[in-house]
């Protein structure tokens, strides 16, 4: 049955996870988990080009591109030139992005906590680390696949 695969169950927690931060982050910010993910990544690294957010967040350039539009319209980052090379983009937070990511990260740590209540403090050490593993065991072999550009 396809629901006993681990990536079904997988997904499924992953899917219902987001769905619940979405209603709650678009409840006080109208912004969802993925545009959230993207303006936290620009105020951890200053000058973060589009395409290390793009791999880091895991985000479709495509799809990242309306994401960026749409931090930059409601004012929460700025596009300049990057200043070591000026074919490429430099993305920063403005003073209200890095107050909406540090609220946002808040709450998000808040949700997490409340929901690893159900498990036990070993449960949840030991879902961390088996996590760890399998995703450190993919993306090894993924670079190892992965030709260099």
């Amino acid at each position: 049955m396809y629901s006993d695969f681990l990536t079904f169950r997988l997904d499924l927690t992953s899917a219902l996870l987001t769905n619940r931060a979405n209603v709650v982050y678009r409840e006080r910010w109208n912004l969802d988990v993925r545009a959230l993910r993207v303006l936290r990544l620009v105020c951890a690294e200053p000058d973060i080009t589009p395409t290390a957010v793009s791999q880091r967040a895991l985000i479709e350039k495509t799809l990242l591109s309306k994401v960026l539009t749409e931090l930059e319209t409601r004012g929460f980052i700025t596009r300049n030139a990057h200043s070591s090379d000026r074919r490429s983009i430099a993305l920063r937070a403005t003073p209200d992005g890095l107050k909406v990511a540090k609220a946002s990260e808040a709450l998000g740590l808040a949700m997490e906590a409340q929901l690893a209540t159900v498990l036990s403090d070993s449960e949840r050490k030991l879902l961390e680390q088996l996590l760890s593993k399998l995703s450190n065991s993919l993306l090894a072999r993924e670079s190892v696949s992965t030709p260099p550009h």
